[in-house]
């Protein structure tokens, strides 16, 4: 459906561009516009075609529209992780709205999330993931074998960035050869959630596996020297991350391993493995906030559930 009342339109075109001036992913820009754009239709169902007319109630009436809607999926009711994606968007836009000059209710309460278990690898899985990279029975239709040693290092290197540095997806596809910073043994993000930066630091071996490929694998598959992304594919280009996502599922795959399998991890599971694996070593949650760049401490604390 689309929005009929012109200064909604307005307002909902200078939100997303607002959110791009703070270099919010692509991705997150797409749910932030699909998330407001209900919000506004449902504000023109209930009467009201310009920001200056809504109010606190309306505003938490939404929140129990979200309730009572189905997921246009399946059919079934909303989570509340859902949402509170939805909650969410809404309250960014209410910022929005303060900081153009514009009337904004009050923020939205996040609802109680019953949190469920997160798919977690064990320790020995990701050393198996380690292991499998060194198997030589994959070819991904390279047939020069100057090309084939350089995907290798590349997996080492990925599972180092996503596991080893707890980089989310988008992190890792966006990393540019200067952003690792050897001698200082930190991974520079530049372009965090939510526009934020922040350094990583590079431990144990995943050094020598991201040196190993920055030297050496990723010159044998570069050919344009203009091209600066960290990650190459096998044709010489960025590397995207649907291309690390198979090259995961290729190794999962080539393991061999059933349980490993049938967890069907992805480069985020990587991400909430080493937060599991950290905590349960005993590392202090406030220090695994900033290692894996959360802006609440509560968004942390999910993990504190999990090994519980």
């Amino acid at each position: 459906m689309e929005i009929t009342s012109l200064q909604f339109r307005e307002v909902e075109m200078g939100f997303i561009n607002w959110l791009k001036t703070l270099n919010y992913s692509e991705e997150t820009i797409k749910t932030r516009k699909q998330n407001i754009r209900e919000f506004l239709l449902y504000l023109e169902q209930c009467g009201v075609s310009d920001v200056w007319s809504m109010n606190d109630e309306q505003v938490r009436n939404f929140a129990e529209y979200l309730k009572r809607r189905e997921n246009r999926r399946d059919g079934s009711g909303l989570m509340n992780a859902t949402i509170n994606v939805y909650i969410g968007s809404a309250n960014k836009f209410f910022e929005y709205l303060q900081q153009t000059g514009n009337p904004a209710p009050n923020s939205l309460k996040q609802l109680e999330e019953n949190y469920r278990p997160k798919n977690i690898l064990t320790m020995n899985e990701i050393r198996q993931l380690y292991e499998t990279t060194y198997q030589n029975h994959h070819r991904l239709n390279v047939t020069l074998q100057t090309k084939l040693e350089g995907i290798p290092q590349r997996d080492r290197a990925m599972l180092s960035i996503y596991y080893g540095c707890g980089l989310r997806k988008s992190e890792g596809v966006n990393l540019k050869i200067d952003d690792i910073l050897i001698e200082r043994k930190l991974i520079h993000v530049r372009k965090g959630k939510g526009s934020k930066e922040r350094y990583v630091p590079i431990t144990g071996n995943n050094l020598k596996y991201i040196t190993d490929y920055l030297h050496h694998g990723r010159n044998i598959l570069l050919q344009d020297n203009t091209i600066d992304n960290f990650f190459i594919n096998q044709y010489g280009a960025a590397c995207g991350g649907m291309s690390l996502s198979i090259r995961l599922h290729t190794l999962v795959k080539n393991s061999g391993n059933s349980v490993l399998q049938s967890k069907q991890p992805t480069l985020h599971t990587l991400r909430h493995s080493i937060a599991t694996h950290l905590l349960q070593q005993g590392m202090e949650i406030e220090l695994i906030q900033k290692f894996l760049g959360h802006s609440s401490l509560d968004t942390t604390q999910i993990y504190t559930h999990l090994i519980n």
